[in-house]
């Protein structure tokens, strides 16, 4: 009899401390069942009148192990969002219930999906599953940018290397590595490096002196150049620096190398090129074994068009709608005179002006054009009146162009320049230019990188 009154208790007090639960956190969800030890939060979100984007922000739960859970936003709020007013709180528990305690700084407040709560500091929240006694803690934090992810840094990381100190340089990536190649005094030298700040002397071999440096072109696994005489040189060896001279017609001489075309569904894998032959530019395309060459042979070969940029040009390969293209930005024309068009190819042997009349930029040789953050951007150059101070940009593949915002032009202490190498960085979030001339030669490396690229999130 004894026995049965201390179990009668024991379940009396247990459906008395449940009822005190719901009383005191909710009237809970009587169609539905409940684990008594459920102390998780399933769901969680933020909202303000004061701050319309807060709704739209997507938390994630993350439970960890233990007591200790942790809820955040992995995309972080815009850059000054300002959040002065408390704000609304949604959740759903595995209680399914209203069983959480605001203990911020020591506070014990109960919370209610829907009460206001300050967010301005880390917020901890006290859980409580149905029994009354299983909690689980969690940490509550509201991420925002606390730099302008579309803020450009630049840094200089490297000056006063010897190897730049002449104006006929050229830098290109090859299977991951950064290849600086160097003539002075009639000599060239090979410079390589792994973060485009540290770098080692290396050997030349078969790439004869009168190597066009600046014209040298890379497609990732192999280089090309020509020569000032007209020959064409290839380097395949991915282990050393050997170059080999390639058999061509011999009624035609290498001008200038405009880029390479990668394969496509429309095109072969190729070198673009305007050779001369009977004393006429025009354009010519090798095939990718440098064996099936492609030009006007007739007795009277059609020329390349008077604008047509044949040095001191920037140029990118890409992929614009499952085309593969080459573009070409500024440069001057064989008559020397600076431009500022684009023109581009998908056969690279016919050539178009993208930019029709529209003045796309100033006439700039020796500016550097790359894609980054989906755009196009050009910076450095120079042209008749001085040295290009501006970034350009364009999100149409080149036809039009912009000046990009203050936050994203050169720093104050940055030489104004042309003639520089750009490259980018092997996981392409930041880029390196390299070397250059303004009123003296700069022997010098500098870094550049969107804030955002920098983002773990």
């Amino acid at each position: 009899m004894q026995a049965k009154l201390k179990n009668g208790v024991y379940l009396l007090s247990f459906s008395i401390l449940v009822s005190l639960m719901a009383s005191c956190l909710g009237n809970g969800y009587p169609d539905d069942t409940y684990p008594l030890t459920d102390a998780e939060l399933i769901t969680f979100s933020l909202s303000s009148d004061s701050v319309p984007d807060l709704a739209n922000v997507v938390f994630s739960i993350d439970q960890q192990q233990g007591e200790t859970g942790l809820i955040y936003n992995y995309d972080s709020m815009a850059y000054q969002t300002t959040i002065n007013d408390k704000v609304i709180v949604t959740y759903t528990s595995g209680a399914g219930t209203d069983n959480v305690l605001n203990i911020t700084n020591g506070d014990s407040i109960w919370v209610k999906s829907g009460d206001s709560i300050d967010v301005s500091q880390p917020v901890i929240l006290k859980v409580f599953a149905l029994n009354g006694t299983t909690t689980k803690l969690y940490n509550v934090q509201l991420n925002i940018h606390l730099v302008d992810p579309d803020s450009m840094q630049y840094n200089l990381i490297a000056s006063d290397l010897s190897f730049l100190q002449t104006g006929d340089t050229k830098t290109v990536v090859l299977n991951n590595q950064f290849l600086t190649y160097s003539k002075t005094d009639g000599q060239i030298r090979l410079y390589s490096s792994s973060d485009a700040a540290n770098w080692t002397d290396e050997g030349v071999s078969g790439l004869p002196a009168n190597a066009v440096v600046k014209g040298i072109q890379s497609n990732g696994t192999q280089l090309f150049a020509y020569t000032d005489d007209g020959e064409l040189y290839v380097r395949n060896d991915p282990a050393g620096d050997q170059w080999d001279l390639i058999d061509k017609p011999a009624s035609i001489k290498i001008t200038s190398i405009l880029g390479y075309l990668n394969a496509g569904p429309y095109q072969p894998e190729g070198l673009s090129l305007v050779v001369e032959t009977e004393g006429v530019n025009t354009f010519a395309f090798v095939d990718k074994t440098l064996t099936q060459w492609n030009y006007d042979n007739s007795a009277t070969p059609v020329p390349i068009p008077d604008d047509f940029p044949l040095f001191d040009f920037s140029n990118y390969s890409y992929q614009l709608m499952y085309s593969q293209r080459i573009s070409i930005f500024g440069g001057a024309s064989l008559s020397g005179v600076i431009q500022n068009a684009v023109w581009s190819t998908q056969t690279g042997l016919y050539w178009a002006k993208l930019t029709g009349d529209v003045t796309a930029f100033p006439p700039l040789d020796g500016a550097n054009v790359f894609y980054y953050d989906n755009e196009f951007w050009l910076l450095n150059g120079k042209s008749n009146d001085g040295y290009n101070s501006e970034v350009y940009y364009s999100v149409d593949g080149g036809v039009t162009w912009q000046t990009k915002p203050v936050k994203n032009q050169m720093p104050e202490d940055y030489s104004l320049r042309y003639g520089a190498s750009l490259v980018m960085a092997n996981d392409n979030k930041s880029f390196y230019i390299i070397g250059g001339k303004s009123d003296t030669v700069l022997p010098e490396v500098w870094n550049g990188f969107l804030n955002k690229m920098d983002f773990d999130h």
